[in-house]
């Protein structure tokens, strides 16, 4: 018996690891592939949001800090008086995930690749001994894993929108990404260990382990806020459980854990009071909501429990089994804080990505009731369940090859970019001043190239900036009529494809996504493009109200701006070759 369980850990599960990180990494592989064809550059893409959060977070952050200038907020709204270390000053989440970004920090199409590679392994473990230690089942626990992490999206569906084909072949097409995320996985990481300790806590209390959830608990607070308000709402209805068995000393040693935790959280509190007295924080936070306020009907639907959690609420009741009933807590936390924006009628991203822990907790109960299932029709130590067990194998491993390779079939040309371009990028990163200012028009030159060198952008993006919405408008305004672009024009803008010589919808980098993002304020297209309008028809002049250092005129600003740059008497050309030019304002 022991010489089977050694054979087990010591060749199953780690081929199982390495099985399940190439499927969620396999297309890093098939894109550079499918680009061979092209001569253009690989290259990180912000227009796939999917790999998207280097760009907004850490990157330029990292970018900042090394070149000694504020690394959080904006150059201008620094010049308005406001404290520098307010601005030089990000949480410490920022800080301890720009260390993963340092070494590959020139190549931004590397770092979801070197996530996915670190950190699927990592889950997969911690999701298997998790799951293990409540079923028992070893299939169940290396299947209920890798559907968990390959197939979240899939259990987050409700149960009426299975009868949607073409729904289901969408989401077959297009693989939800969130491992190729630096931020969700280590959140979902951290949740895993801590419902592991959650869970020896639960079944045998004990001072130890009440610190390390103290811990855990506590260090949450630096990750995605989605993941305290979880752990806080699951170690919420626990403490009703041990209320219910009149279990006083676990209710003490929970309350220990939960004051441990709120004195290491003090640096996260610390920090929000700084950035909350900060000029453009409101707007900033606005522009982070998910720009949608259901309507009534779809609040009452939300209200209805997922069928999955019904079924396994039932089996619970019938078991009576104290490891079933925390599982089942599990699912009915994130469920009940993915839902609770939608059902108040405020779908607020922060509390709405609960989803990120819904999908996989869903996944595994799903997992779990079918192999119970399958015991009720035949024996258990029967050959058929073995043959089940790999015939699920392969079906799992098959859609996830299918998935990648579809994405990777449909989405490569998105992470090329001309060599012109990117020469002008490493031209900027190689010889601009950090904290140099420049005039963009090009919507993913402005995503891109603070990622590229530590430099502002007159335009900000409405990512990772603290300028107020007001501020950001003024200057949007400022810089089309700089270069006599169309106002109409541009709240129309298409992404030109250059491999394919089209012109496509541009997703992240449409007007209203990358200014606004999903701001509640400006909750649809027609309050997004009246903003702009009323900015547009107010200013008449064409000057810039603050100074700036380099003007980018690139195949955007040629295609579209209606400008003779080469007879402004103020600019310097300093760089040119056949696609951008870079010119220096005079001083």
């Amino acid at each position: 018996m022991k010489s089977n369980k050694f054979i087990h850990a010591t060749l199953l599960l780690p081929a199982w690891k390495v099985m399940l990180c190439l499927l969620m990494s396999l297309h890093f592989i098939l894109i550079p592939l499918f680009l061979e064809q092209y001569d253009t550059v690989m290259t990180y893409s912000p227009t796939i949001v999917q790999h998207a959060d280097p760009v907004f977070t850490h990157i330029p952050i990292l970018r900042k800090l090394l070149g000694g200038i504020p690394s959080f907020g904006d150059q201008f709204v620094l010049l308005e008086d406001v404290e520098v270390n307010i601005n030089a000053w990000p949480r410490l989440p920022y800080y301890l995930m720009s260390l993963i970004s340092y070494p590959v920090m020139n190549h931004l199409d590397v770092i979801p690749l070197v996530s996915t590679v670190l950190l699927t392994p990592v889950h997969a473990a911690l999701l298997y001994v998790w799951v293990r230690r409540i079923t028992g089942s070893i299939s169940v626990s290396i299947l209920g894993s890798s559907v968990a992490l390959l197939f979240r999206e899939l259990f987050v569906l409700q149960p009426w929108h299975w009868v949607n084909v073409n729904q289901i072949k969408g989401l077959l097409n297009s693989p939800f990404f969130s491992n190729a995320l630096i931020h969700p996985q280590i959140s979902f990481g951290v949740c895993c260990f801590s419902l592991i300790l959650i869970y020896q806590f639960m079944m045998r209390p004990s001072k130890k382990l009440c610190i390390g959830i103290g811990i855990v608990y506590g260090v949450s607070f630096y990750t995605y806020f989605y993941l305290w308000t979880y752990l806080t709402l699951l170690l919420g209805l626990i403490g009703i459980y041990l209320l219910f068995q009149r279990d006083i000393a676990s209710i003490s040693l929970m309350l220990k854990a939960v004051c441990l935790a709120l004195v290491i959280s003090t640096f996260y509190w610390m920090d929000y009071w700084q950035f909350s007295q900060t000029a453009g924080f409101v707007d900033f936070q606005d522009r982070f909501a998910l720009s949608r306020i259901p309507d009534l009907t779809e609040r009452l639907v939300n209200l209805r429990p997922h069928l999955i959690t019904v079924l396994f609420f039932i089996f619970v009741i019938s078991r009576r089994s104290k490891q079933y009933l925390y599982l089942l807590l599990v699912v009915v936390a994130a469920e009940i804080l993915w839902k609770a924006p939608i059902v108040i009628g405020r779908d607020y991203q922060s509390l709405h990505y609960a989803y990120h822990f819904f999908g996989p907790f869903v996944a595994i109960v799903f997992m779990f009731l079918l192999r119970e299932l399958l015991f009720k029709i035949v024996q258990p130590n029967s050959f058929f369940v073995a043959g089940i067990v790999f015939i699920s194998a392969i079906v799992v491993t098959s859609i996830g090859l299918y998935r990648s390779y579809q994405y990777s079939l449909s989405n490569h040309t998105a992470f090329s970019i001309e060599k012109d371009v990117y020469d002008a990028y490493e031209f900027v990163q190689n010889n601009v001043s950090a904290g140099s200012i420049i005039v963009v028009a090009d919507p993913e030159v402005n995503m891109r190239i603070r990622n590229v060198a530590p430099v502002y952008v007159y335009v900000p993006s409405g990512y990772g900036t603290f300028a107020t919405t007001d501020e950001m408008l003024t200057r949007y305004i400022e810089m089309k009529k700089f270069y006599g672009i169309d106002l109409d024009y541009s709240l129309d803008y298409k992404w030109y494809d250059s491999i394919h010589d089209e012109y496509i919808e541009p997703g992240l980098l449409e007007t209203s996504r990358w200014l606004f993002n999903g701001s509640l304020k400006y909750s649809d297209n027609i309050l997004r493009e009246e903003a702009i309008v009323s900015v547009n028809d107010s200013r008449q002049f064409k000057s810039l109200t603050y100074d700036a250092d380099l003007v980018w005129f690139g195949p955007y600003e040629k295609a579209v701006s209606d400008i003779n740059i080469n007879k402004l008497q103020d600019l310097t050309l300093v760089y040119s070759n056949n696609s951008v030019d870079l010119y220096k304002f005079a001083k």
